[in-house]
């Protein structure tokens, strides 16, 4: 029995309108002052029907820029997040706290946060590595919940999508661009070994028109991964 399990997608209340996110953004990165963020913006949408209500100590594993880190902070609720990452590429002002670390072991004690979040990080963690920083977040969070925001691939066709992706959008703010990318049954091992199953979203209008057409909505996931047995 599969331990991904489809989650039915329902907005909550608490989640901010789309010109507050839109703003934010504007203000806190140069690129979506020039084009719409509609990438960022479903991220955000998506996260928010994940993250736990009230409340909530987040670590954002790879934070990268920062930018989805901060603007949880800054637009949710309740929402403290702090940021780590194997090197600095944040936000020269960056408004939320920053931790480097060595890509597998957290510097945090167990249970200092109340939930995690890999944001398009997993597909660039070496597939041996992958299980074992799973479990570091499973460590400083008490148990989780775990919140991914990554990809699925069905064949050689996805992963060259996939790749492509990745270049246009990290080779010029010189992120990581080699990446190995999870399928079905990469997915399915990971939340095996970790004995857990992970609630997933259904897919949401990431791209639309023909860059839709070009590079499926499919690719994109969210999923919550929690504490069950199948």
């Amino acid at each position: 029995m599969s331990r991904l399990l489809t989650l039915e997608r329902q907005p909550r209340r608490s989640t901010p309108q789309d010109g507050a996110i839109l703003e934010h953004l504007a203000r806190r990165d140069a690129w979506s002052r020039v084009r719409r963020p509609s990438y960022q913006l479903q991220l955000l949408r998506d996260l928010a029907i994940l993250l736990p209500e009230g409340p909530c100590r987040i670590l954002d594993i790879g934070t990268g820029s920062g930018l989805i880190g901060e603007a949880i902070a800054a637009l949710f609720p309740g929402k403290s997040v702090t940021g780590v990452d194997v090197v600095r590429r944040t936000l020269p002002d960056l408004r939320i706290p920053f931790v480097r670390f060595d890509g597998s072991l957290l510097p945090f004690p167990d249970g200092a946060f109340d939930c995690a979040l890999f944001c398009n990080v997993l597909h660039h963690v070496c597939p041996g590595d992958r299980a074992g920083l799973l479990r570091e977040a499973v460590r400083v969070t008490g148990g989780g919940p775990i919140l991914i925001k990554d990809h699925m691939t069905h064949g050689r066709l996805d992963d060259f999508r996939l790749w492509l992706l990745d270049f246009v959008g990290n080779a010029p703010r010189g992120a990581m661009t080699s990446a190995q990318y999870l399928g079905s049954p990469q997915w399915e091992e990971l939340l095996d070994g970790l004995d857990r199953v992970a609630e997933l979203l259904p897919p949401a209008a990431y791209r639309r028109s023909v860059w839709a057409w070009c590079f499926p909505n499919r690719l994109e996931i969210c999923l919550r991964v929690r504490p069950g047995s199948v």
